[in-house]
């Protein structure tokens, strides 16, 4: 019996001539079962046999008909439900799998392999608490398998538990200090905890030993863009477009650092290229609409937000983005009606509460744009901005005690442009 694995392994290089070996046995096997079967049709252990060469053979529906014909003849044998299980599990038919390995479980409860396995077909449909439900089980009945603690770790880490899922990391690498995997994960959550510093320790230690690993690469990107080191995150990134040259990931990572360095042209070329290797990924129309920002091309930004909006229509960001670029051009109708959206997706988008008083108010909206800042600032009371611009619509309609009051409560919290406007509007 043999558990599945997700997580990447890496293989030694003489391992296809130990393939092109095993695969002339799966051959060899399942020629004698299909003779043994001829000869006695009514056994199961022999449809199970040529059903597992199959498996092994990748002729996957070939083998759910000899694992169906098994089971027909004999359901007490828990290997058989093991085995359809995770052919299932290799035609992506996770549903059928997590069901044989049920039946498998109540056959054989301490079954481990059927935990770990129907725990990683759960994960996969993204039932993160009942893999961890799975994970648990098969830890208790084998405490030493570093695997169950890894995946164990990535369910804890999906379902926002950076700390246990850093925990479970720790224990698979006391387990097995060479489980470069596991140094990975933690690497990933580390970052997600914001642990940068120490998530760049873990991933040079897993660069080290497979250098030609290139989700290492990119997470360490991650991670030095988090912590501002943007050359060397550019540089990283590089490596990983260099070993997946079509993957869109990198191109789109690498755009917004260039992005975060002001190389907007860099930037935007970047975002083309992933738009071009995969043009339903969503984040490169972002992303290149935010390097046209910085090139003041708004027009262009806006064509790309739209195309962001509609492949993420719950995204308020996309809709804000827009928005601002609208702004920038003056179209504070068209970019009031943007902020609508960006407030119906999320009511406390303070931003874009702000934004769009700043439209009223430059449609001479002055009392609406008063009551755009009065909800940021119950949301906020620390927004500086949101009080300096309500001072600016009050003295607009000849509150200058008003407005002095807001520039003086601005000045308060730091604001940049309340000293001017106390100079200027409060003598």
């Amino acid at each position: 019996m043999k558990k599945l694995l997700l997580i990447p392994l890496l293989f030694p290089l003489f391992a296809d001539a130990q393939t092109n070996a095993d695969s002339l046995k799966q051959v060899s096997s399942l020629k004698y079962y299909t003779k043994a079967i001829a000869q006695n049709p009514g056994s199961a252990d022999y449809y199970h046999k040529r059903g597992v060469a199959n498996y092994n053979l990748k002729n996957y529906k070939d083998a759910i008909t000899d694992l169906t014909r098994s089971i027909a003849i004999d359901s007490k044998t828990e290997e058989t439900f093991f085995d359809r299980g995770r052919t299932y599990y290799a035609l992506e038919d996770y549903d059928k799998a997590i069901a044989d390995y049920s039946k498998a479980i109540i056959l054989k409860p301490k079954n481990t392999d059927a935990f770990y396995n129907r725990g990683l077909a759960k994960r996969i449909k993204e039932d993160y608490k009942g893999a961890l439900i799975d994970y648990n089980q098969a830890i208790i009945l084998n405490p030493k398998d570093p695997d169950a603690f890894i995946e164990r770790g990535i369910c804890k880490r999906n379902l926002d538990d950076f700390k246990g899922a850093i925990a479970d990391y720790t224990k698979a690498i006391a387990l097995d200090p060479k489980q470069y995997d596991a140094y990975y994960n933690r690497a990933i959550a580390k970052n997600a905890s914001g642990d940068y510093k120490s998530a760049l320790t873990d991933l040079n230690l897993v660069i080290e030993a497979e250098p030609n690993r290139a989700d290492a690469f990119f997470v360490r990107g991650n991670a030095k863009r988090n912590l501002e080191l943007y050359k060397d995150a550019i540089a990283d990134y590089s490596v990983y477009i260099n070993l997946k040259p079509d993957e869109a990931d990198g191109y789109n990572s690498r755009s917004l650092v260039k992005t975060d360095l002001e190389d907007y042209y860099g930037a935007k070329q970047d975002a083309t290229k992933a738009i071009s290797l995969d043009s339903t990924y969503s984040a490169p129309y972002y992303n290149r609409g935010l390097a046209e920002d910085g090139l003041n091309d708004f027009s262009s930004s806006i064509d790309d937000y739209t195309k962001f909006i509609a492949l993420e229509p719950k995204d308020a960001d996309g809709y804000f983005k827009r928005g601002n670029a609208k702004f920038e051009l003056q179209d504070y109708k068209s970019a009031i009606d943007d902020y609508n959206g960006a407030l119906k997706l999320d009511p406390k988008y303070l931003d874009a509460l702000y934004n769009r008083g700043l439209c009223k108010r430059n449609l001479n909206d002055c009392k609406a744009a008063i009551t755009d800042y009065n909800q940021v600032l119950v949301l906020n009371p620390k927004y500086s901005d949101a009080y300096n611009s309500r001072g600016y619509a009050k003295y607009l309609l000849n509150d200058k005690t008003g407005a002095c009051a807001d520039f003086n409560k601005a000045l308060a919290l730091g604001n940049k442009y309340a000293p001017d406007n106390l100079k200027k509007y409060c003598k």
